[in-house]
């Protein structure tokens, strides 16, 4: 199944509250500062800060894989859950 699109056909990510506290909640799980996740994952501290804050709303699909990669986590777990069609 493919995941809940938006407008532009990339998958929905969580709201960047919800993104920003899941990326932070495993950094600390896994005891691994920001900078490192950024680092691991291939991008800027600044571009995972923009994305934490929401200032980046609809990160790249590389971008929550390789976040996903770098804190341990299925990329799923990063993306809004699809809706189920009734009927």
């Amino acid at each position: 199944m493919a995941a809940d699109r938006h407008a532009g056909g990339r998958p929905r990510v969580l709201p960047y509250s919800a993104l920003g506290e899941l990326i932070v909640a495993q950094a600390n799980r896994r005891g691994v500062h920001l900078d490192q996740v950024a680092a691991d994952a291939g991008i800027s501290y600044p571009t995972l800060s923009r994305i934490l804050t929401g200032r980046i709303s609809s990160p790249r699909m590389l971008t929550i894989v390789a976040l996903a990669d770098a804190l341990g986590l299925k990329p799923e777990r990063l993306i809004v859950p699809q809706r189920r069609r009734t009927g």
